[in-house]
């Protein structure tokens, strides 16, 4: 049984409890009231017990989980989550973990009991995967809000202003403030690599697909992107596209494990990491 279902099942117990409490209670305020008053006060002081007992176990839970957070900021583990969250935090299905502040990030328990294995090794006092999915939320939430925060106060880049090759230098500045080493092959012959990125070496081919207009990035690129992963000898390929992609292509993705970074979680690391707030006009009214 799951913790979620324990918990519900405990408030459960508690409250069907508390029901037949006040069905006793109001027998015996007919029957016996000096019983009845006794028994009001016997049964409040339980309960006022029980809610102290509650409080006192979710403030030193919530205070061990905030401490964890600050053990992992002095441990300069940020960008393990970080890169954590962009890599895998994309999975849907019946089994993913939806992350409640965005329900456009997901994560498959299996990866998360193998990144809880690796922060332990790496020196963090992680208990479970509920540290983890609190750790998880705070970082999204912290990037939601950074997101927003950009918005209102970094000046406004377009991405469909951008030609071809402006788009692939804007993802060469990216990936190596990254750490990335970038290779720029480009132009005619390129074979669908506009970039490939190595580090702890491993290789990622980059198809890159930036369009002015509402056209949706379709399953081409990510056929261009798995032949061109073959060609180059590549551990794996990702399409970065702008504005969005389509169903297909997403389909396809999945199917062939090609990996996706769209608009949203591209704005996330230009802001991170550049410091720049990117967004993509259609229209001089009109943000996408």
């Amino acid at each position: 049984m799951s913790k979620k279902k324990e918990t519900e099942s405990i408030i459960d117990f508690i409250i069907r409890l508390v029901f037949l409490y006040f069905i006793c209670l109001l027998f015996l305020l007919f029957i016996n009231k000096q019983e009845f008053w006794k028994w009001l006060f016997v049964g409040l002081g339980i309960i006022a017990i029980i809610f102290f007992i509650w409080f006192l176990i979710t403030r030193i839970s919530k205070d061990r989980k905030e401490n964890i957070t600050k053990d992992l900021h002095s441990l300069g583990l940020d960008k393990d989550i970080n890169n954590f969250i962009n890599i895998s935090g994309k999975e849907r299905g019946r089994e993913a973990w939806i992350c409640p502040a965005d329900p456009s990030y997901g994560f498959y328990p299996n990866k998360m009991k193998i990144f809880i294995k690796i922060l332990l090794e790496k020196g963090l006092k992680i208990k479970d995967v509920n540290d983890l999915k609190y750790i998880l939320t705070k970082f999204i939430e912290n990037k939601g809000e950074a997101l927003m925060r950009g918005g209102f106060e970094l000046e406004h880049h377009n991405f469909s202003l951008l030609s071809g090759i402006e788009f692939e230098n804007l993802l060469v500045r990216l990936y190596e403030s990254m750490d990335y080493v970038v290779e720029h092959p480009g132009g005619t012959g390129d074979q669908g690599a506009d970039l490939i990125l190595t580090k702890n070496g491993q290789r990622i081919l980059v198809q890159a697909k930036c369009y002015n207009d509402e056209r949706g990035v379709g399953n081409d690129s990510v056929q261009q992107a798995l032949a061109a992963k073959n060609y180059y000898n590549c551990d794996r390929a990702i399409v970065v596209g702008i504005p969005h992609f389509t169903i297909e292509a997403r389909q396809l993705a999945k199917t062939t494990g090609i990996g996706l970074v769209d608009k949203k979680e591209l704005q996330g690391l230009l802001l991170e990491n550049l410091k720049e707030n990117w967004n993509y006009y259609i229209s001089k009214n009109n943000v996408i």
